[in-house]
C-alpha cells in the first residue's frame, strides 16, 4: 500500500495533468469557435446596393453603394481633362484616367463571382427639336429589356431587368437613374483581390524581364 506522503504526490500529480489537459481542450474548444465563426462571416451574404443617376444638365453621375441599408460610399463623377473625376467628398476628389480604364482587362467574371439580382432603369426624356426622339428611346429601350429577359432565362441567369421609360413633351431633358441589387460574400472578395493581386505581379514580372 501507498504511504501517505505517496498518495498526496500521486494525488497532486494527477490534478496537474487534469488542469493542464483542461487548459488544452478549452483552447481547442475556443479555436474550433474561432474558425467557424471566420467561415461563417466569408460566407454569410452581404446585400450590396448601388444607385446611379446622371442629369445632362449638369453632366454628372452622382453614385451611392450601400451595403445591408448602411450607406458605404457615395460622391459624383464629372468629365475632366485628365479623364473621370470622383468627388467623394466637398474637397477629395480621385481622378481616373480614360486610358486606364480602357486599357484594364477585366480580372474576374462579374455574372459568375457576383449575384446580381436587379437591374432596374428609368429614364426620363423629351425633346423640344426632335419629339420624336424620346418615343424611339423608349421603343428601343423596351427592345432591350426584353432581349435581355429572353437572353438570362435562356442561359438560366436570375437577373430581373426593368426598364421603364418618363417621356416628357415639348420639354428638353435627359435623366437616367439606374439601380443595381448584388449579392456576394467576403470569400469572393478575397478570390478577386487575390486574382487581381496575382495579374499585377504577373505584370510587373513581364517588365523585369
Amino acid at each position: 500500500m501507498l504511504s501517505i506522503k505517496a498518495r498526496r504526490l500521486f494525488g497532486a500529480a494527477l490534478f496537474r495533468v487534469h488542469k493542464i489537459f483542461t487548459v488544452a481542450d478549452i483552447k481547442n474548444v475556443h479555436w474550433v469557435y474561432i474558425v467557424l465563426a471566420a467561415a461563417l462571416l466569408l460566407i454569410a451574404p452581404i446585400f450590396l446596393k448601388a444607385y446611379l443617376f446622371y442629369d445632362k444638365d449638369a453632366k454628372k453621375v452622382y453614385f451611392l453603394l450601400t451595403i445591408d441599408k448602411l450607406s458605404l460610399i457615395g460622391g459624383y463623377g464629372e468629365k475632366v481633362k485628365e479623364g473621370i473625376a470622383l468627388h467623394l467628398s466637398e474637397k477629395k476628389a480621385v481622378i481616373v484616367s480614360l486610358r486606364s480604364l480602357v486599357g484594364m482587362r477585366s480580372q474576374f467574371n462579374l455574372r459568375k463571382d457576383y449575384s446580381i439580382r436587379k437591374i432596374r432603369l428609368i429614364t426620363e426624356c423629351g425633346s423640344e427639336k426632335i419629339p420624336q426622339l424620346p418615343f424611339f428611346y423608349a421603343l428601343a429601350g423596351n427592345i432591350v429589356a426584353q432581349t435581355f429577359g429572353a437572353v438570362s432565362y435562356a442561359t438560366g441567369g436570375e437577373t430581373v431587368f426593368r426598364n421603364d421609360t418618363l417621356l416628357y413633351e415639348g420639354e428638353s431633358i435627359f435623366k437616367i437613374t439606374l439601380t443595381i441589387d448584388a449579392v456576394f460574400n467576403l470569400f469572393t472578395v478575397c478570390v478577386t483581390v487575390a486574382k487581381i493581386l496575382l495579374r499585377k505581379i504577373e505584370e510587373w514580372i513581364r517588365k523585369t524581364k
